[in-house]
């Protein structure tokens, strides 16, 4: 048979299941209590680090370059990630001797709460946060521990490691970048020297085929050709006069015009090549002087880096360039955050309470008693003849609710008691932790 509920029967269930609501909730409620009072205080404390800029400009002779420096932000989350590494802390939890009250907790799991109880985050400006190129102002280091002595020189410990790392970052940063420069200096430069000294000594190899030597050679060629001209007219005119010249002297003129002949012949064979590989030499010493050009524009850019680099060191050694400043240091904390007790004994004193007034129900609900006339005439459509009351009814409400309004005073005595900061005194006073005192 099924049970239906309306206002009234449900504060009749209630009151008649008094007692187990009533128990339920008071040991839902100590036990709130006891959660409450064993929770660990945890102590919070913040250390602030401001971003400061520069105070002479970086670069001032490179404005472009400057923009194309790693970004604040970067190099803020580049000092987060090496602050929260696996090393980094375990340093941290070596120096102060953290965790050690589980001697079963492995380095990991260690390292794992201290990057639960240590956090890093940004400090941006609201009014400029829409912005997507909006940089940071600074660094908020927050840690949660047990203890607010260890919290604090745990907070304390992290803020100068930031400043630690913010300023060797930049100082490695400022000399890797001159060194590179004047290696990449040193390199072109020699690159330069080889070069050149391979240019001069093909112009020297080759230096009948210059182009400021063409128009010369083909005077010369000119020359040569009528010079052999000349030869050849004269070798014809001792032919023809040879019948009136002795035979010794027509062979001896004769030969020795062969001879110069020969040479005039060789000699215009020899200006003819180099006429005819001018233009090659000319491609190969364009390209030679073309690949020069670029080596020395190079060398002229690498050398305006260099002191670029050479003026951002000199910034950093003087500490002009962009910087961390401590704004707030890590106080240690008066006051637990974990000021949530009376949350949590409210939360279970209501959780109990739902939980009796639930079950209270529940129990209604499946038994199939009937119990008023009303009842009995809904359920089974059926008139009762006589109803015979309860004589002691009467009495027995009497008596339920001054039980209930008993029960009802020690729970808002308890809450009161609760809010005053009495929780402990609560728990002392109460006659099963006596008995549990006494037993032990």
């Amino acid at each position: 048979m099924s049970q239906q509920f309306s206002f009234s029967s449900i504060i009749s269930a209630l009151l008649r299941r008094f007692w187990l609501v009533f128990w339920i909730t008071a040991l839902g409620s100590i036990a709130a209590v006891v959660f409450a009072l064993n929770r660990p205080a945890v102590y919070e404390t913040s250390a602030v680090i401001q971003f400061e800029m520069a105070q002479v400009e970086e670069n001032l002779t490179s404005p472009g370059a400057a923009s194309r420096s790693t970004s604040v932000e970067t190099r803020l989350k580049l000092i987060e990630q090496k602050l929260m590494s696996r090393d980094s802390l375990l340093e941290v939890i070596e120096k102060f001797d953290l965790f050690t009250g589980d001697a079963e907790m492995t380095d990991a799991q260690k390292v794992f709460a201290l990057r639960t109880a240590a956090r890093i985050s940004t400090l941006i400006d609201p009014d400029q946060a829409w912005r997507p190129t909006v940089q940071p102002s600074g660094l908020i280091i927050t840690v949660q521990l047990d203890d607010a002595q260890t919290a604090a020189d745990v907070a304390n410990e992290l803020l100068s490691r930031v400043l630690i790392e913010g300023k060797s970052r930049r100082a490695v940063r400022a000399e890797k970048t001159l060194a590179f420069f004047v290696a990449e200096e040193e390199r072109v430069s020699a690159e330069i020297s080889v070069l050149e000294q391979e240019l001069a000594a093909y112009k020297t190899a080759n230096q009948a085929s210059l182009p400021g030597n063409l128009l010369s050679q083909r005077d010369q060629l000119a020359r040569l050709n009528d010079s052999l001209l000349a030869v050849e007219q004269q070798l014809i005119q001792l032919q023809t006069q040879r019948e009136r010249i002795r035979a010794e002297d027509l062979e001896r003129q004769t030969n020795l015009l062969r001879k110069q002949k020969l040479l005039l012949q060789e000699r215009i064979q020899i200006v003819q090549t180099a006429l005819n590989v001018a233009p090659e030499i000319e491609r190969q010493i364009n390209a030679m002087e073309r690949r020069l050009g670029q080596l020395q524009d190079e060398l002229s850019v690498i050398t305006t880096r260099r002191a670029d680099a050479a003026m951002n060191q000199q910034l950093e050694s003087q500490n002009q360039v962009e910087r961390f400043e401590v704004l707030e240091t890590a106080l240690v904390p008066e006051h637990p955050v974990s000021s949530g007790r009376r949350k949590l004994v409210a939360a279970g004193a209501i959780a109990s309470l739902m939980l009796a007034v639930g079950l209270a129900l529940g129990l209604e609900f499946m038994n199939a008693s009937i119990r008023t006339s009303a009842q009995l005439e809904k359920e089974l459509d059926i008139r009762p003849v006589v109803v015979i009351p309860n004589l002691d009814r009467q009495k027995y409400r009497r008596r339920r609710r001054l039980a209930w309004i008993s029960g009802l005073m020690a729970l808002f005595a308890m809450a009161a008691m609760l809010l005053q900061g009495r929780a402990k005194e609560l728990v002392e006073a109460l006659p099963i932790f006596n008995r549990s005192s006494r037993v032990q």
